[in-house]
C-alpha cells in the first residue's frame, strides 16, 4: 500500500467514526437547505486527509526523509518562508541542506483549522520545532526552538490533496541552549535516528508485510 493509499485509508477511519456526531451538530442556517449527508462526509474525509498531509511534512521533516516531504505539495506548489520565495519543491531542497546537518529534530503540528470548498481548502496550523544541532565552534552540541504557523492553499486532484501553495510565519526563536549530553553519548537504538534506520522504517516494513 502506498503512503497516499495509506493516508486515504487512514482518513476514512478517522471520519466514519466522527460522521454521527458531525452530522447531528451540522444545522443549517434559516432559510438555507441542510448539507446532504453525502456532502458532509466529503468534507470530514477532506480535513483529515489535509491534517494527515500537514503531519507527513512535520514527519517528514523529523527523519530528513526527501520523498516524504514532497509528497505534500503538487510539481508547481509556491512557497515563501523567511528569505524563501519561490517553488516548493526547491524550498524542499533548501530544508535538506539544514535538515541533514541535525543531530536531532522533531516538528510539532497544533491548532489546526481547515476550510473545505469543493476540491479546494484553506488550512492554518501553528508549528513548534527543536533542533539539535552542533555548535559554530564544533566543540559541543546545542538545542534550537522555533516556533510559528503555516498557511496553506491545497487542492485535491484524483482524489488527493496537496498543498499548491504555502506562506510560513516565523514568529519565535529562542537563543540556542547548550545540551547537556551529546546525542553520541546515548546508549545505541534509545533514540530517533535521522535517517532509513530509524525504527519507524523497519516496523512499517514488518506491518506493510503482515
Amino acid at each position: 500500500m502506498s503512503r497516499i493509499d495509506r493516508r486515504t485509508a487512514l482518513a476514512g477511519t478517522m471520519a466514519a467514526g466522527g460522521f454521527a456526531a458531525a452530522s447531528g451538530a451540522a444545522r443549517a442556517a434559516p432559510g438555507k437547505a441542510a448539507p446532504s449527508s453525502a456532502a458532509q462526509l466529503d468534507m470530514l474525509l477532506s480535513r483529515a486527509q489535509i491534517e494527515e498531509v500537514l503531519m507527513q511534512y512535520a514527519r517528514g521533516n523529523d527523519h530528513a526523509d526527501e520523498a516524504m516531504i514532497r509528497d505534500c505539495f503538487w510539481p508547481e506548489s509556491t512557497h515563501k518562508h523567511g528569505g524563501f520565495d519561490g517553488r516548493s519543491q526547491d524550498f524542499v531542497g533548501f530544508a535538506m541542506k539544514i535538515l541533514t546537518k541535525l543531530k536531532y529534530c522533531a516538528h510539532h503540528i497544533s491548532n489546526v483549522s481547515i476550510q473545505v470548498k469543493g476540491d479546494r481548502a484553506f488550512s492554518e496550523c501553528y508549528y513548534f520545532a527543536h533542533h539539535r544541532r552542533e555548535t559554530k565552534d564544533g566543540t559541543g552540541e546545542e538545542d534550537a526552538f522555533f516556533e510559528g504557523r503555516y498557511l496553506d492553499f491545497l487542492e485535491r486532484r484524483g482524489g488527493v490533496w496537496k498543498i499548491i501553495r504555502r506562506r510560513g510565519l516565523s514568529d519565535y526563536t529562542a537563543d540556542p541552549i547548550p545540551a547537556n549530553t551529546p546525542f553520541a553519548a546515548w546508549p545505541a537504538g534509545t533514540h530517533t535516528e535521522r535517517n532509513h534506520d530509524d525504527e519507524w522504517y523497519r516496523m512499517l516494513t514488518q506491518f506493510d508485510a503482515s
